[in-house]
């Protein structure tokens, strides 16, 4: 970084000084802090006025060069990126609760900066086990959409319409389209499907489309894209072990395989299928589970019901107010329940766990043959393959599910990842809950970036989109920063 340190860019400028004391002052970090200068850096003392008291700031010399071929006003492809790592760039406004509105841009893992700060959004998803980063961008005539590889060799888009990334398929759809635009995990065209997609599980797309007083649905191959059938229905689930659950009136339900056979069942509504189970119920109100075949698993005699099972037909039905029990649809045994659950609907874990709250208030994670308790009452967080992060007040603990083992309490705030794909990481945000400042934690109980930052959060893992003071960028799992750009904006 050093070599390139007389072709750093020259545009990150303060636009305004009061941007960087707001930002600072963010809720999330409630005790100003001091940032120092890099050796051998001249620091420039900024003194910022806020309404209520004077802070000091020194500002750093900005992080990150130019690309060669310049940073641009839009993403392209490139085969040079490494990897592609979006930041907080720029501020262009507030929202009510004072937090600032940003727009994001692209560096690469070289400190690269790659685009402007264009994105009102971007978004972390998985597609085949590959990191896609699907963008937003807000301008006066619209917003458009786009998507790219982790490492910038292809990208969808910019276009009208939508965007989304599922487990198996990336699908397209343009605005005033009739049909959606399958695309694999490398970017590559499958085909299209009619209509617009609802689901794509167990390797079948469902897709619709609005007809004259009806709605049209499409089962497709999610390979090829080949339609396999089209029925007249109100609603479609998602497929699971060949069938999934289907509405044809207000009234009458059944399954449907993918073929577009449809089996009719006497309920009067059905949940999402599940191994070719779903929870049902009757026209007098009560629950039962059937199968794709419409026979009984449990009979319709429970006041309520619901599916416990993370991804296994697991469902906890009510006898009374005071009585319940759980159900495993595919081996129709009863599981063994905790004498003091008293009826409280439990909380589905990972690999058949579940949790609950005892008599004395404190949590309760169980299966079969073990129980760990947790004192306090917890939120539960799936982290990694292997990990669930106990939330309680005072801190955090780690439940490993592969050894069954509960790690030592963290005096730190466990702060849930804001997209979804970040619990994929084995990597977590953490916050002090006594200064409200932010670093980063790990599946193994250790602090991997001490909580030094107003924000950070990890970016795929091994990056992480940090904000400190009047600073925004990209940090390594060192703590070094990658890019660093002073926020700029008008307050």
């Amino acid at each position: 970084m050093e070599k390139r340190a007389a072709i750093r860019a020259v545009g990150m400028v303060v636009v305004s000084a009061v941007v960087c004391a707001v930002v600072a002052m963010q809720p999330q970090s409630s005790v100003p802090h001091n940032q120092g200068s890099a050796a051998g850096t001249a620091a420039v003392s900024v003194e910022l006025k806020p309404n209520t008291e004077d802070m000091q700031f020194e500002v750093q010399e900005p992080v990150g060069i130019a690309r060669v071929i310049g940073v641009k006003d839009t993403l392209t492809p490139a085969s040079d990126y490494g990897q592609l790592l979006p930041y907080a760039a720029q501020v262009i406004g507030w929202k009510q609760d004072g937090t600032p509105v940003y727009r994001y841009a692209f560096t690469d893992s070289g400190g690269e900066l790659v685009t402007n700060a264009i994105y009102s959004s971007v978004e972390r998803k998985f597609c085949r086990d590959q990191l896609i980063w699907v963008m937003t961008e807000t301008t006066e005539e619209g917003t458009r959409v786009s998507c790219a590889a982790q490492d910038g060799s292809w990208m969808l888009g910019p276009f009208d319409g939508s965007i989304t990334v599922n487990e198996h398929c990336i699908f397209v759809q343009r605005t005033g389209s009739t049909v959606t635009t399958v695309y694999d995990s490398d970017g590559k065209i499958i085909g299209q499907v009619t209509g617009v997609v609802s689901s794509c599980t167990d390797g079948v797309i469902v897709s619709y489309e609005n007809a004259e007083n009806a709605t049209i649905w499409h089962i497709s191959d999610a390979d090829s894209t080949e339609s396999r059938a089209a029925l007249t229905a109100v609603k479609v689930g998602a497929f699971s072990n060949g069938t999934a659950t289907i509405q044809l009136t207000e009234n009458e339900w059944g399954f449907v395989d993918e073929d577009g056979t449809v089996t009719e069942v006497d309920a009067v509504w059905l949940d999402e299928s599940c191994e070719g189970y779903a929870l049902a119920k009757d026209d007098t109100g009560k629950f039962g589970v059937i199968d794709s075949s419409g026979r009984e698993v449990a009979e319709f005699q429970y006041i309520n019901g619901v599916k416990c099972g993370d991804e296994l037909p697991l469902y906890q039905l009510w006898e009374s107010e005071e009585e319940c029990i759980v159900l495993s649809a595919s081996t129709k045994q009863k599981l063994m329940l905790p004498k003091d659950l008293n009826a409280q609907q439990l909380i589905a874990l990972p690999r058949s766990y579940f949790a609950y709250i005892n008599e004395e208030g404190n949590s309760i994670i169980f299966d079969d043959l073990k129980s760990f308790d947790f004192e306090g009452q917890a939120t539960y967080y799936h982290q990694g393959e292997d990990w669930v992060v106990v939330a309680l007040e005072d801190g955090y603990q780690l439940f490993d599910l592969d050894d069954a083992k509960v790690g030592k309490l963290h005096p730190y705030t466990y702060t849930a990842p804001q997209q979804e794909a970040a619990y994929e990481d084995s990597v977590f945000t953490i916050t002090d809950p006594e200064t409200g400042l932010q670093g980063i934690g790990n599946t193994k109980g250790r602090v991997v970036l001490e909580p030094t930052y107003d924000s950070i959060s990890s970016v795929d893992g091994s990056y992480f989109v940090a904000v400190s003071g009047c600073w925004s960028g990209i940090v390594d799992s060192h703590g070094d920063w990658i890019v660093r750009t002073m926020l700029t904006g008008t307050h």
